[in-house]
């Protein structure tokens, strides 16, 4: 079993109902989420069993319900977004060296 695996199964083989992450701003106001364990729900519905895989600095966890298409969406705007910015920038600066300019 690989380590993502084990880190999205308990014990018993389920899948957690949450995911824990800690969430921490960019300079930008943007919030970034770093995953840091998991929760799954007693079977008598009155609490949870939380495994966390690293403790944030700032001591915060936050809870989201499991939805693996939304997040591996999200992740790969978040990548697309990144890389298409970084492209923008290599054209603008290819074309102030084509003009002759110096930045």
């Amino acid at each position: 079993m690989s380590e993502k695996q084990e880190n999205t199964q308990n014990e018993s083989g389920n899948k957690p109902n949450y995911i824990a992450y800690n969430v921490q701003e960019t300079k930008q106001g943007k919030p970034v989420f770093n995953r840091v364990g998991a929760a799954w729900q007693h079977k008598d519905g009155q609490g949870y069993d939380i495994q966390l895989d690293s403790m944030p600095v700032n001591g915060r966890v936050t809870l989201r319900e499991l939805r693996d298409k939304q997040m591996q969406s999200y992740q790969g705007q978040e990548q697309q977004q990144g890389n298409d910015q970084q492209h923008s920038q290599q054209q603008s600066h290819e074309q102030v060296n084509e003009h002759g300019r110096t930045r």
